[in-house]
């Protein structure tokens, strides 16, 4: 459906994109996971038709997607950018907001659709309010509903693109997003094709783990790790995507016997242990308590194994407290060594 091929985008010498090669499905999510300057806007402007390529092409349902020196307006009409910023117009309701996006047509239609819309994006009661006196969001949720208003030219499914769409909200408003993307993209009539699919950048492992399809993850404009969540998480190719999608324990592989675990060949080789992979034990590895975070449903603990190895791991017990002695033991099957000529 929508294709990226090998894009490549610079600014004053420095590549933002550098590449990126990606192919997104009616009725996915993507998301695409990465520190702040890695290229995840760019990207996000260049799949958009919005921002001209130095080099690659992007294609929706094999068909070439013009950029802004090719045609007068920049952007394709089932290509909806929705950006980190909103792009409210502040002088107008909600409602009105919404319905510029169908001004074109009939007016029973707006009123239709508009409602609709409402409805869908849990926005009736603030329909009737400018833009300042919401919640982030509501405006957020406003943001999307005016990007998805207009159908498809031709029946075919809408591509929603949306840049860092949690950033700033609390966790009710975060909810209502991942609740209204799940809705727009999974729920689709049986034997019918799907109206959206989405692809959107954060900076939060979190809510790209729990809601894609597909996760990317993006350093210096390079999508360095492309695959499910699971594996992704579970399987890091590098440091850095080891620390992007999750809590993450990387040592030299020189460390493992520490652990009672057989060392690397290379004593320099890195190895990924996520927290969950540690296991508090009656007997094992001695520790050291040396913090207690309460995270909610579990509690973080940041340890001394000893030999200037400290550790993170997660338990259930409320009862832990600093400097206390427990006993862990690792699964060694879920020890991830990083290959060395990826480790940056």
């Amino acid at each position: 459906m929508l294709t990226a091929h090998h894009l490549y985008k610079s600014f004053n010498d420095t590549f933002a994109v550098r590449n990126v090669s990606l192919a997104l499905e009616s009725g996915q999510i993507m998301a695409l996971v990465g520190a702040s300057g890695s290229g995840k806007s760019t990207l996000l402007n260049l799949l958009a038709g919005l921002m001209d390529p130095d080099e690659g092409e992007v294609r929706l349902n094999d068909v070439h997607v013009a950029t802004p020196n090719e045609k007068l307006v920049p952007g394709h009409p089932d290509i909806r950018l929705v950006h980190q910023e909103y792009q409210l117009m502040p002088n107008i309701t909600v409602r009105e907001n919404i319905a510029y996006a169908v001004r074109y047509y009939q007016k029973a239609y707006q009123t239709y659709r508009v409602n609709e819309l409402l409805r869908l994006c849990r926005l009736e009661a603030v329909a009737d309010r400018i833009p300042r006196r919401i919640s982030g969001g509501e405006k957020q949720r406003t943001a999307i509903a005016r990007a998805i208003a207009e159908p498809s030219a031709d029946g075919r499914t809408v591509v929603l693109l949306l840049d860092e769409p949690f950033s700033h909200l609390d966790l009710p408003n975060r909810t209502h997003i991942r609740d209204l993307l799940l809705d727009l993209v999974r729920e689709t009539e049986p034997d019918e094709p799907a109206s959206f699919a989405c692809l959107f950048v954060t900076h939060d492992a979190t809510d790209a783990l729990a809601l894609s399809d597909t996760v990317g993850v993006m350093e210096n404009g390079e999508i360095i790790q492309l695959g499910s969540p699971q594996v992704v998480y579970g399987q890091p190719r590098t440091a850095y995507v080891a620390r992007m999608t999750g809590p993450a324990n990387i040592i030299p592989g020189k460390w493992l016997p520490t652990l009672r675990l057989p060392a690397t060949t290379d004593p320099e080789q890195l190895v990924c242990i996520r927290p969950e992979a540690i296991e508090v034990s009656a007997a094992g590895v001695p520790v050291t308590v040396r913090a207690v975070l309460f995270r909610g449903g579990y509690t973080e603990l940041l340890a001394d194994a000893g030999e200037g190895l400290p550790l993170q791991l997660f338990t259930t017990d409320p009862a832990v407290s600093v400097g206390q002695q427990l006993f862990i033991a690792v699964k060694p099957e879920q020890v991830r060594e990083l290959p060395v000529y990826l480790q940056a």
